[in-house]
């Protein structure tokens, strides 16, 4: 019963997102340390599924902003954090460095608080939140921050999209902090799922996807 159905999740795996894509997800995945993949969870292949439709606008948006993202692509690997950081912007802000939203401002969509926190000044005459350099430079802090506390980079992942203490509690609750016992959390935050499911998508189709890497000449 159990092979029947590892078998069922397997061929359901291929026929959604393509041999490839598999691929890519699965290296995606681990470079987030991750030790589970596409194939391992239901939860995540239906996670990705629901926001599949959502990644081509959001890819064109990266083949006009390839230039800045290159900026921020550096500073990441300078640093020695996987590249599907670099793009938390697209899945945040859309990748506008003037974007506010309810509290939050710049490509990395940060709170006031948490751009003092981690050394941006932000006042009426100098927001630094809307300034690509610094508040990457602030958003690397962040990030390897996050991993330090939980110990690996899906978490931080996580963390960033939901806050420390909501992970905390949740991993806490689970007595686990597997990816696909807390994606099955019912309490698992909608905006966090979209957060990851989008940028795992995008980094799977611009770092790992063979078809992408043919387009590019590699």
């Amino acid at each position: 019963m159990i092979r029947i159905l590892f078998l069922f999740i397997v061929f359901f795996s291929i026929e959604l997102f393509g041999r490839s894509d598999v691929e890519a997800i699965n290296l995606s995945l681990q470079s987030l340390q991750s030790e589970e993949s596409l194939l391992d969870t239901a939860v995540l292949d239906n996670t990705l599924d629901r926001y599949r439709g959502t990644i081509s606008p959001l890819y064109k948006r990266y083949q006009s902003t390839t230039d800045e993202l290159e900026r921020v692509k550096a500073k990441f690997a300078d640093a020695g954090i996987p590249p599907f950081f670099a793009l938390i912007p697209y899945a945040e802000s859309k990748f506008n460095p003037s974007s506010h939203g309810y509290g939050t401002a710049g490509l990395w969509q940060f709170t006031k608080q948490s751009a003092r926190n981690f050394g941006l000044s932000v006042t009426k005459k100098n927001d630094e939140r809307l300034n690509i350099d610094r508040s990457t430079e602030a958003a690397i802090r962040y990030i390897k921050y996050l991993k330090n506390e939980f110990g690996n980079w899906y978490l931080a992942d996580f963390a960033y999209a939901m806050g420390e203490g909501t992970l905390r509690r949740m991993i806490q609750k689970n007595g686990s902090d597997k990816m696909s016992v807390l994606l099955k959390d019912p309490h698992f935050p909608s905006g966090a799922k979209a957060h990851f499911a989008k940028t795992l998508l995008l980094d799977a189709k611009i770092h790992y996807s063979k078809k992408d890497e043919e387009i590019r000449g590699e």
